[in-house]
């Protein structure tokens, strides 16, 4: 398994203008362990060209010793609209052309949509959601095939991120180029499930991960951080494998199930991003090297 880290880790910066996906780049090749890069689609720049965006980022990874793990795409299948629902589909498939200039072979669908029309996201049935959504992404997956890529659909947003859910969604594709963008702690911080029975669940049809952390206490706290889950636990952010979250149980299942991809780091701590990134890092390489017996 191989180290590494998602663009999103530096949300906060790159959204505020004051970092570009590729400081991001150079950052993680030079002052991190990593050997892994997560571009994520809504990062590059609206004002310059994907394409070529696509090929400086390639080549900068290259001369770093970093690899494109994987391109997260944002993705609303808005499966009440027609018309948005096939721009969504296109947009993917040009994405596709960007993620194979990056040097990737694996794309990252989020499953989510918009509402209908004078609709609220909690009007939604997700069982009659999912099979919509499930329609969208084959025709998705059923490209990247032909192209040789991968597709996994990533556990997230409050909709249809449960465990049941994405074990539906992975039977509608029933692709063999698709399974599961693992978010492991997503299970547990937003739904209140187990995050390790779902990780035994999905083990054999993980094609990436995303790894966060958190602390976690049984009893209310009153420093700043904390905050409720559904499972009547409460939660705070922590330095990635310096939480409560099992990482080394988490890569050991993964490792017993023939997983031998990419783990990306997910979490930072606002105060000290970078900081937090390489020690997030670090982390995750000491762990991956314990369970492959390094």
């Amino acid at each position: 398994m191989k180290a590494g880290v998602c663009s999103y880790c530096f949300n906060p910066l790159i959204t505020a203008g004051k970092m570009t996906m590729m400081e991001a780049i150079e950052f993680v090749g030079k002052e991190t362990e990593a050997e892994c890069f997560e571009p994520y689609s809504p990062f590059w720049d609206p004002d310059r060209d994907l394409a070529e965006q696509a090929r400086e980022a390639g080549a900068l990874m290259k001369s770093l010793g970093l690899q494109a793990s994987n391109h997260a795409l944002m993705t609303d299948f808005a499966v009440y609209d027609d018309a948005q629902n096939r721009a969504c589909i296109e947009r993917c498939v040009e994405w596709l052309d960007i993620t194979r200039l990056l040097g990737a072979d694996t794309v990252r669908l989020d499953p989510r949509t918009s509402p209908p029309a004078g609709k609220k996201m909690d009007d939604l049935d997700a069982d009659d959601v999912i099979p919509r959504i499930a329609e969208s992404m084959q025709q998705v997956v059923d490209i990247a095939a032909e192209n040789g890529m991968t597709a996994g659909v990533e556990n997230h947003g409050r909709l249809l991120g449960r465990t049941a859910q994405t074990a539906r969604i992975v039977d509608l594709v029933d692709r063999p180029n698709f399974g599961v963008n693992l978010d492991f702690t997503n299970f547990r911080h937003v739904f209140g499930e187990d995050h390790i029975q779902a990780v035994r669940q999905f083990a054999d049809r993980v094609v990436h991960v995303h790894a966060k952390d958190f602390h976690i206490s049984a009893e209310p706290k009153e420093e700043a951080g904390w905050m409720p889950i559904p499972s009547g636990e409460y939660i705070k952010r922590a330095v990635g494998g310096e939480g409560d979250m099992q990482w080394p149980l988490v890569f050991q299942i993964l490792k017993d199930a023939g997983y031998n991809g990419a783990i990306c780091l997910e979490v930072s701590d606002p105060a000290d991003i970078k900081g937090s990134v390489a020690k997030g890092v670090a982390n995750i390489k000491r762990i991956i090297a314990q369970v492959e017996g390094r």
